[in-house]
């Protein structure tokens, strides 16, 4: 079986052992486990992300190649430590663009011949515009890849159109979650929650919504995200937390609000599928990203409102607020159909797929 390198953004040691104590999902690991259990030799390893002689000028060269994609990020020094290991294993699957592109730019360079897959988050949207040093070296790179995975329909589309590349080179494949990590009894007596990290979560949104909420409703954000915002009286904001610290408070939840700016990536979707596994009634902006590919049905499986409408949002919060039934329907379709069509088997399928197909 093939042995494969899994590159990741930044380091995973703490991850992967709390998956091995069974506090961390298997998503995000990006199906790590799962491709193992099938019969992968799957490794990776932190030490790309140590020092290397020459590293301030590295960063420097990384800057200026990263700038035209703003926050896409460009880790040529992770791939330079690695080159080595690159060159012993049969393909390297890189997690998101800052790490695949600086061993795609090695593979160009001669360095490395092993093939690359690797998954692209939000590169097509963060880009720019399709001109320049740095757009066309992309799209040279991105044409040597053998598969770019993407989690949203849209991406695949935009990030095909942007960088000009041949048709089945960008493939989707939906997100999947460890649904039994989130088989947990829950009950609905705690407060309502909204959580995420991530730069499209829409905060104002959500905070003029739920000032007219009765009753209150915890808050797990990025600080960073929530600086100059006015925060109501009746939302609790909670410090980030562990995945496992999350799943606890998923299981006391009333229901789950994610609100979400319109983006044409993933932003949300592991949250989404995490909260709809915990079996929670859950109200998500019906972004471009998840309007196609993941099954969901407003009123049947989940509350789907328009990004950034503030009356809708607070129309669906008030709805969950009286109606139990309704929760309880919600929470058990969401639970449905996530372990139908969304299990990590389903992500590992798509993965694992792509990998093939790259080693011939």
């Amino acid at each position: 079986m093939a042995r494969v390198l899994m590159l990741f953004n930044r380091p995973r040691a703490e991850r992967l052992a709390a998956a091995e104590a069974g506090a961390c999902p298997d998503e995000l690991l990006y199906g790590l486990r799962t491709l193992r259990r099938r019969g992968f030799d799957v490794i990776t390893t932190d030490e790309g992300f140590g020092p290397v002689f020459g590293g301030r000028w590295l960063k420097a060269l990384d800057n200026w190649l990263s700038r035209g994609g703003e926050r896409t990020g460009f880790n040529l020094k992770q791939a330079w430590r690695l080159r080595r290991l690159c060159r012993r294993v049969d393909l390297v699957f890189a997690t998101a663009d800052s790490s695949a592109l600086p061993v795609l730019l090695l593979q160009a360079l001669g360095v490395v011949r092993t093939p690359v897959v690797y998954a692209s988050i939000g590169l097509a949207e963060t880009f720019g515009r399709p001109a320049g040093l740095v757009y066309g070296l992309y799209r040279r790179l991105l044409r040597r890849a053998a598969r770019v995975l993407v989690y949203a329909l849209p991406e695949a589309t935009a990030l095909t159109r942007l960088f000009a590349l041949p048709p089945g080179q960008v493939r989707f494949v939906p997100f999947g979650v460890d649904a039994e990590f989130f088989d947990v009894p829950t009950s609905t007596m705690g407060a309502p929650l909204a959580f995420g990290l991530d730069q499209h979560r829409d905060w104002p949104t959500l905070f003029s919504a739920a000032a007219g909420l009765p009753g209150s409703i915890d808050v797990i954000a990025n600080p960073d995200r929530l600086r100059g915002l006015a925060v109501p009286r009746n939302v609790n904001l909670v410090p980030p937390a562990s995945v496992a610290e999350i799943r606890e408070r998923l299981r006391a939840a009333r229901f789950v609000v994610l609100p979400v700016r319109e983006n044409n990536y993933s932003g949300g979707t592991i949250s989404l599928l995490q909260a709809m596994a915990c079996g929670k009634a859950v109200i998500v902006s019906q972004t471009r990203a998840i309007e196609a590919g993941y099954g969901l049905v407003d009123g049947k499986n989940c509350l789907l409102v328009p990004p950034g409408d503030v009356p809708a949002l607070a129309a669906a919060m008030n709805a969950l607020h009286r109606d139990f039934d309704l929760v309880a329907r919600l929470g058990v379709a969401a639970a449905a159909h996530v372990r139908a069509a969304h299990p990590i088997e389903r992500l590992a399928d798509g993965i694992e797929a792509a990998w093939r197909e790259a080693c011939g």
